[in-house]
């Protein structure tokens, strides 16, 4: 009686273990650094890729030379570096420590301006930063849940705690005027610039994870600490579909729509990269990435229109996926 089960579930066994089959890895193209990397962030035309390595060394490469655009001397890095952001246009670079953020013009070589922030609570930490594509606005969250909505050109800033916990994603959309929030608190917000009421707001039962938009800001994923792992509609919250998977348990760090938004990358904390459809919430592939140190994982990733999806670890290698191959799938 229990023949036709077994039977099933090793069919089912080969058809997850074909996905596997399909190498869509076109291997390292780079190796950036020798020492690991902290943080990451590709430009958003691909051609920069911003790394900041355990020692504080915070460096802009060209991808097609492989050549140092920018590399800030030692002794004018804001330190310790806990977070940074590249402006749309590769022009301003934002390096922020605990309590102050440092502004560099990218073409000049030199700081601008340096400005402390704070929350509600004055011992309050920054835990996130974002930038918006005009580079007027900046918004800077912090360790108590509060988030610092600062314009640049008037240096007015509005200060409101939407979270109770530290928010560790900010995102703004294209014309800087709506941006997305999430925190440690389980709570995902859609917000006006300085205004403090929501378009929109969910909390989950644990920590946001991930959290990311495509590049209309019609869609979100949202991924919390535990099961919860989303595709929403940005403006109310509607459910597109959520993702499935074989695993019991999965790890969602960085994340990405790729494809025109047909598709979903993300990454977790074991060296993987997955790739799923964004239609169905059905897994298409893992795939481990290649690595030079035990427990590596991806810091940033930057995907095309034409198939072509560039992922950066901690370990400093650049590696290319050709996502043209999924189609065998």
């Amino acid at each position: 009686m229990r023949w036709p089960v077994v039977f099933i579930a090793l069919i089912y066994m080969l058809l997850i273990g074909c996905k596997q089959e399909v190498k869509i890895s076109d291997g390292v193209v780079h190796s950036f650094s020798e020492e690991g990397i902290s943080f990451g962030q590709f430009s958003d035309d691909g051609k920069l890729l911003l790394g900041v390595t355990h020692s504080d060394v915070v460096t802009l490469w060209r991808i097609d030379t492989k050549q140092v655009e920018l590399e800030i001397p030692a002794d004018k890095v804001i330190k310790s570096v806990k977070h940074v952001a590249l402006s749309k246009d590769n022009s301003l670079l934002l390096i922020a420590n605990d309590t102050t953020v440092g502004l560099w013009s990218v073409p000049a070589r030199a700081m601008i301006s340096k400005v402390n922030f704070s929350g509600v609570n004055a011992y309050a930490t920054i835990t996130a930063l974002a930038l918006s594509p005009h580079k007027d606005r900046l918004l800077v969250g912090m360790a108590d849940g509060s988030i610092n909505m600062a314009d640049i050109n008037t240096r007015l800033n509005n200060r409101f705690q939407p979270h109770t916990q530290p928010v560790r994603f900010l995102r703004f959309d294209s014309q800087g005027e709506l941006y997305m929030s999430g925190a440690l608190d389980g709570k995902v917000g859609l917000w006006q610039f300085a205004s403090s009421d929501a378009v929109f707001e969910q909390e989950f039962a644990h920590r946001i994870t991930s959290l990311t938009t495509n590049d209309d800001f019609s869609m979100l994923f949202v991924s919390d600490g535990l099961s919860a792992q989303h595709i929403k509609k940005l403006t109310s919250g509607e459910e597109v579909v959520k993702l499935t998977y074989s695993a019991r348990f999965k790890i969602f760090r960085q994340s990405l729509f790729v494809q025109g938004g047909a598709l979903l990358a993300t990454s977790s904390s074991k060296s993987h990269l997955s790739v799923w459809h964004v239609g169905t919430g059905e897994e298409i592939g893992t795939w481990t990435i290649q690595t030079k140190s035990k427990g590596a994982s991806i810091v940033a990733m930057y995907g095309d229109d034409v198939g072509e999806l560039l992922t950066f670890n901690s370990d400093g290698m650049m590696e290319r996926w050709n996502l043209d191959l999924l189609e065998a799938l």
